[in-house]
């Protein structure tokens, strides 16, 4: 039998093998002291898909993935990606119990996983089947579901082959529903190009990665289609981050608004610390204008947003340097087309839903079934962020479709409540939602997490914020609380029932 990753049907794995032909010897991807060439990388992949194969998973398998960031996740996915494999990638931060529930309603049949994490998985009803050492790396391992269902048992792996399907994965959205969504091989390739010409990716750049690979992956195919170096580190370890810029050609940074807000409070990384740096990507959650006017103040740069979705990858994009954007989504990314749809079903440029229409698409939902057709509108995407386009072409967003408060017939978006909050010097985290009342009908309140310092009070806070807002914007009540609940990707986890803050 023949063991080696097929030919054909993978449109991911030529990416590998055309960078370890162009760059063979070039550091591929770095962790901390270990690191992977192209070449090192290829056979790596080779190798993992090489026992899948043996062990009987290709095409249209669902397979959880559980890696940390770093080059076993990458080896493992183009692994998978080389025998038509589906990847699912599944949050680290899910306990066991949460795993085993979405495996058997997803009906996963393997799990390829690094060893520091079998804890977490639900061993009684995935069998070990193989060992994979991996250079420099602890290895990965692999799991067989005790039963596996034949395709006849409606397990969609000839669905899933048929179509080209590389991930399902589930999206991060702000309320407690996550969608699976399906993505095909062709549709990642797609992504690159809008992330790589928008951020003039090059031969010989370092992309430092601090998100997390399961949520965004076209930096990745970025790095592999143009040579560049993706160095990956923990987001919270500024000591060695800021370690991998002065040791590394960084040339991008691409992290959450909270990585930024981290860094104003070390010493560790300086000004010239940034000189090779071309670009520094914000994306996942509104950066807020506090952070980037601190850090243009003390570092000498402007952070730029990435706004993308699951569904979508990168849609808008701002490179823009000068602080007058700041705070905007940017322009369309390479290849992408952006409208604004507003209530009455007209196309506006002043204020509407923002809709996107692109290269690399979704294809669909699963668990349940729903093709992309069903929720498009016309082929366009609807995201459920209201957003502006300003005279030079910008975008900015205004609020959410679904998170909209009415207050007394007046809508109010909490998004420009939160950014109000997060202005405030002691506020770090801002939460606001819809709380019932007997005159307006609903009436906007807030949760806040406070900056260690003097004591505040609610009531000041709350006489501080509303001191410049009409009657219906004005804040009822502000709760000051130790955290607030949030998505697995970080984001606020926006509550369907008014006045729970949860």
């Amino acid at each position: 039998m023949d063991h080696k990753p097929r030919e054909g049907g993978t449109r991911l794995f030529p990416l590998v093998e055309r960078a370890a032909n162009r760059w063979p010897n070039d550091v591929a991807i770095v962790r901390g002291p270990h690191s992977f060439t192209f070449r090192q990388l290829q056979s790596a992949a080779e190798k993992v898909a090489g026992q899948l194969l043996r062990l009987g998973i290709g095409s249209g398998f669902k397979v959880g993935l559980l890696c940390p960031n770093g080059p076993e996740y990458v080896i493992a996915s183009f692994a998978l990606f080389a025998v038509n494999a589906v990847s699912v990638p599944v949050f680290r931060g899910l306990k066991e119990p949460e795993i085993a529930t979405l495996s058997a309603e997803l009906g996963l049949e393997a799990y390829c996983y690094s060893p520091q994490l079998e804890h977490q998985l639900p061993t009684e009803s995935f069998q070990h089947a193989a060992d994979v050492a991996l250079e420099a790396e602890s290895g990965l391992l692999l799991r067989l579901a005790r039963s596996l269902p034949s395709d006849s048992d409606g397990s969609d792996r000839h669905r899933l082959a048929e179509l080209g399907a590389a991930l399902i994965r589930f999206t991060s959205g702000t309320t407690s529903n996550a969608k699976g969504v399906i993505l095909t091989q062709s549709g990642l390739l797609e992504r690159t190009r809008p992330f790589a010409e928008a951020y003039s990716v090059r031969t010989g750049d370092c992309i430092l990665d601090l998100l997390s690979m399961s949520h965004v992956f076209c930096q990745v195919t970025a790095g592999l289609a143009h040579g560049a170096t993706l160095a990956v580190e923990d987001s919270q370890r500024i000591d060695a981050i800021a370690r991998v810029i002065r040791q590394q050609p960084v040339t991008h940074i691409e992290a959450t608004p909270g990585f930024y807000t981290l860094l104003l409070s070390t010493e560790d990384v300086r000004a010239e610390d940034l000189n090779r740096t071309r670009h520094l990507i914000s994306c996942g959650a509104p950066l807020p204008e506090r952070i980037a006017a601190a850090f243009r103040s003390r570092l000498g740069r402007e952070i730029g947003q990435l706004y993308g979705l699951t569904e979508t990858g990168p849609a808008l994009i701002n490179t823009n340097e000068g602080p007058s954007k700041r705070g905007s989504l940017g322009v369309a990314a390479p290849g992408c087309e952006i409208r604004l749809k507003s209530d009455a079903g007209s196309v506006s440029d002043e204020l509407g839903e923002l809709q996107v229409r692109c290269p690399g698409l979704f294809h669909g939902y699963c668990a349940p079934w729903a093709a992309r057709e069903t929720v498009l509108d016309d082929g366009w995407f609807c995201t459920g962020d209201v957003a502006r386009k300003d005279a030079d072409g910008y975008y900015w967003i205004v609020g959410r479709t679904k998170a909209m408060i009415n207050v007394g017939a007046v809508k109010v978006f909490p998004d420009e409540l939160e950014r109000l909050l997060l202005a405030h010097p002691r506020v770090k985290e801002a939460f606001v939602y819809a709380a019932p009342d007997a005159r307006f009908g609903e009436v906007p309140c807030a949760q806040i997490v406070l900056y260690p310092g003097p004591a505040i009070t609610s009531r000041e806070l709350a006489r501080d914020v509303n001191r410049d807002l009409d009657v219906f914007k004005t804040l009822r009540k502000i709760d000051i609380v130790t955290a607030i609940p949030k998505t697995p990707a970080g984001k606020i986890k926006r509550a369907q029932d008014a006045g729970t803050g949860a």
